[in-house]
């Protein structure tokens, strides 16, 4: 049988790749003065873009993808300007819920990281809708950063911890890296490996800072909507010359965290608690059940004129 010739694309990024790729999509505004558009033209372009992207992750199988699409500072934004974001996200989020039937079939989940309550209880309801009826889904995760901030997410993480240290659930030498980590919006999802940024500016804007320690950074000079397939390969590209090094700067973190443990069980067996690993699994698993169970809650909030 003849095997099926490779595309270009394929015979170039070839080794590892990466797992979840995340993306800051600046430049939209800047894109709408230098094209002579309207700020929402340049928005709506915007959120059409991150299909094209999501194909291209497909082409490459990469499992997850996060945007930054509404950080919390954005709520400090003109009202026009948040009105014309808060109608794109209700006819994004209520075309994804028209098409569950296809997103179900493919096997993708869509996840919303940040505060939702924050916004108008009519997109927080459709917010919740969408990732409860997602939730299952386990071949692409799509996850969507709205009225989120890094800083703010790892606050909520430890007043998550500190909440279950003083209801019992959990001791203080129950609180580590590993559990903090599960605390975050992110939950079960693996670090970033790829960030890219787009508009050329130079800066994380408190994103996912978290989950990218280990990352590689990429910042394109280009603005979000222009951004292309061919930047996309490019930024595989070198993520895949500089994936060698960070691998190496994870596996000796590991080996850190590993003698610091050793050093722990040799030298201050009081600061390990019998029964740890229980209640940290007992607790996640009860957080996971809250969190559930707001999004469904939030799902049935009563929306005036609906």
């Amino acid at each position: 049988k003849k095997k099926k010739k490779k595309q270009w694309y394929q015979r170039r990024v070839r080794g590892s790749l990466p797992q979840h790729v995340a993306f800051i999509m600046d430049g939209n505004r800047r894109y709408s003065k230098m094209n002579g558009i309207t700020r929402a033209e340049s928005y709506l372009m915007g959120f059409e873009k991150i299909g094209e992207i999501l194909d291209y992750c497909e082409v490459f199988r990469i499992k997850v993808v996060s945007v930054y699409a509404f950080s919390i500072e954005n709520f400090k934004r003109s009202a026009e300007e948040k009105e014309e974001l808060f109608q794109l996200f209700e006819d994004k989020m209520t075309y994804l819920l028209k098409n569950l039937d296809n997103l179900n079939e493919k096997g993708i989940k869509i996840k919303v990281m940040g505060d939702i309550s924050l916004f108008p209880a009519h997109l927080t309801k459709l917010m919740a809708e969408v990732q409860l009826r997602t939730a299952h889904n386990t071949e692409f995760c799509f996850n969507l950063c709205l009225s989120y901030t890094s800083r703010e997410e790892i606050t909520h993480s430890i007043r998550t911890v500190v909440d279950g240290v003083q209801q019992g659930s959990l001791l203080v030498t129950d609180i580590t890296e590993s559990l903090l980590d599960r605390c975050m919006y992110s939950e079960d999802l693996p670090p970033v490996d790829l960030l890219v940024r787009t508009s050329g500016e130079v800066r994380l804007s408190d994103y996912m800072l978290w989950q990218s320690n280990f990352a590689v950074l990429q910042f394109v000079k280009v603005m979000w909507p222009d951004f292309g397939f061919m930047h996309f390969v490019s930024s595989l590209l070198d993520y895949q010359r500089q994936q060698p090094r960070l691998a190496e700067y994870r596996e000796k973190y590991g080996d850190y965290l590993g003698q610091m443990r050793d050093w722990e069980l040799r030298g201050l067996e009081e600061r390990v608690s019998e029964g740890t690993e229980r209640r940290q699994e007992e607790f996640v698993v009860e957080l996971k059940k809250k969190r559930r169970e707001m999004l469904e809650e939030f799902s049935k909030l009563e929306v005036a004129g609906a």
